[in-house]
Parts: structure tokens; C-alpha cells; sequence
């Protein structure tokens, strides 16, 4: 793998620059501070959240290890594991204890959204819907393609598998707390991250064979010449990840926490990518998961 460089940093745009220089062209970009505005930026914090979470039951990733998913498990289950416990308790899994462990609890709106939007109806899961005040749309978004909004958190050490998100959406994604460092693989790179095939063990087909900590160039030697480009968010930036692009993150800070917004783009693309995913839709046995930034 080679990084080409780094992604384009900028300060301040306007909808109608933003739309014109990067979504409408697909354009990975970072907007330093852009999420500073959000009150979660200034509350986001485990003792706040605590107070306004507690004791509310939620469902999270669980891998015994930092990697999520770890397809290096012997079986599906183990891949995909999943746990349930309070709030309070997830915080404490995530910031207290050996610092190794931290890395195993993952929260994501692949186990419970906080908006989503479908032909015209907003449904908001009751209980993240605290967090709702604290957030806010965009303006650099059209709210009437506003498709999922998530929120994250996590401890210091995950690492996201490198994957493409299969619901052919733009994703921009606010940086709250903490630290996260991006790899961004453009959609003609798909052929080199060797995507898991269709008809094979693995059902997350927007998955991609190669770890990215330890790549086999033996198994993938394609990946070696595979193209990247690197960001890094710290808190209050927002990253633009352009729909079909290849990503996978670190997650550096103390605490993260996160919240994406994805919205349909107004024209759907062709790209070896998004080609792909038509396929695997139209054959209806791709059910991978949506995103795991």
C-alpha cells in the first residue's frame, strides 16, 4: 500500500462551495472545527454522559481484540459478536481497566441509529434520544437526503476493518471527543483491497479480505500497489468521506465519540465500486454491515 498524501484540510465553506468542490465530485476533504459549533462538543464528555445515558440499556460490538470486526475468529459468531449492558457500563468497559481491553467495546449506530430517514419518515431510537439536543444537521448537508444519522464511542486502540459503506451514501462524520486516523482508498481501488466474494463464508461483502495492520502480500499481492490517502480528525473536525470511497480508522484518543451523517447524493454513481455493490444487491445475498467508521 502507498499514501498518495494527505486529505485536504480547509477552514470554513459554504454549502454551495462544498457541493461544487467536493460532494458533487466526490472529494474527500477535512473541515477543521466544523463540528465545533455542536453543544456535544463542549458536553461530550463520560461524566456528562453518564448523567444523561446511565442506565439506558444498549447493544455493542464485542471482539477480543482491538479489531472490529476481527476476522482473523474461527467462526461468523465470534466475528460479529455482540453484547448488551447499561450505559454506565459500556463507559466504564471503554475508560477504566487495563488499556489493552479498552480497544474490545465498540458502540455503533449498526446496533442502534439515532435517526433515520426513510421515503419521507423520521424515526428517532427512543433510547439515544437524549443525545439529540446535543446535535445538530449540517448546513453543508441537504436535509431532504438525509439518510442515517449514528453516533460512536469507543476507548483508545480500535481499529475499524477496512470496508466501503453498501448504502450508497455520503458520509460526513463529526469528530466530538478524541482522536481518529483515516486510510481512504478511492472506489477504482476495490480490485486491489480483495472485497470478501459473493458465494463465499463471509457475509459482509462490503468487507475487505486485507488487514490492515498486518497485510499478506502473499494472499493480496495487489493490495501492495493499492492507493491510499490519510486524514486525521481531532475533536471538532469534520471528515467528508465521498460515497463508494474505501475507509478504515483508527481510533487514537483517551475517549471517542462521534456522531455520521449520511445522505443520499443526488445522482447515483458508476464506479467499479458502487457496479459492484448493484450486483450483489441485485442478487439480494449481500448484507454486510452499513459502515463502521
Amino acid at each position: 500500500m502507498q499514501i498518495e498524501g494527505e486529505v485536504e484540510r480547509i477552514q470554513g465553506v459554504s454549502p454551495e462551495e462544498f457541493t461544487e468542490r467536493y460532494a458533487a465530485v466526490d472529494r474527500p476533504v477535512v473541515i477543521v472545527g466544523g463540528a465545533r459549533s455542536f453543544p456535544a462538543f463542549t458536553k461530550w464528555g463520560p461524566a456528562y454522559l453518564r448523567e444523561l445515558l446511565g442506565e439506558t440499556r444498549i447493544r455493542y460490538k464485542l471482539s477480543s481484540t482491538h479489531q472490529h470486526p476481527d476476522f482473523h475468529q474461527p467462526t461468523l459468531g465470534a466475528m460479529f459478536a455482540r453484547a448488551e449492558g447499561s450505559f454506565s457500563q459500556f463507559l466504564d468497559a471503554i475508560t477504566e481497566g487495563p488499556i489493552e481491553k479498552r480497544a474490545h467495546k465498540l458502540f455503533t449506530g449498526d446496533e442502534q441509529y439515532l435517526v433515520q430517514r426513510r421515503d419521507g419518515e423520521t424515526r428517532i431510537d427512543p433510547a439515544l434520544a437524549p443525545l439529540l439536543g446535543d446535535v445538530q444537521i449540517p448546513a453543508l448537508i441537504p436535509e431532504s437526503q438525509l439518510y442515517t444519522v449514528w453516533t460512536w464511542f469507543s476507548g483508545p486502540g480500535v481499529r475499524t476493518w477496512l470496508h466501503y459503506d453498501n448504502n450508497g451514501c455520503h458520509n460526513l462524520n463529526a469528530q466530538i471527543t478524541g482522536q481518529k486516523s483515516c486510510l481512504l482508498f478511492s472506489p477504482d481501488q476495490i480490485e486491489a483491497l480483495y472485497p470478501f466474494p459473493q458465494g463465499g463464508k463471509n457475509p459482509a461483502l462490503n468487507c475487505c479480505a486485507v488487514d490492515i495492520d498486518r497485510p499478506n502480500f502473499g494472499e493480496h499481492p495487489r493490495f501492495a500497489h493499492a492507493l491510499a490517502e490519510h486524514a486525521t480528525i481531532e475533536a471538532g473536525d469534520l471528515l467528508f468521506i465521498p460515497a463508494w470511497w474505501s475507509h478504515t480508522f483508527s481510533h487514537l484518543g483517551t475517549f471517542n465519540s462521534n456522531v455520521n451523517f449520511w445522505w443520499k447524493p443526488e445522482h447515483s454513481r458508476t464506479n467499479a465500486t458502487a457496479d459492484r455493490q448493484r450486483v450483489i444487491d441485485a442478487s439480494k445475498i449481500g448484507h454486510g454491515a452499513e459502515s463502521m467508521a
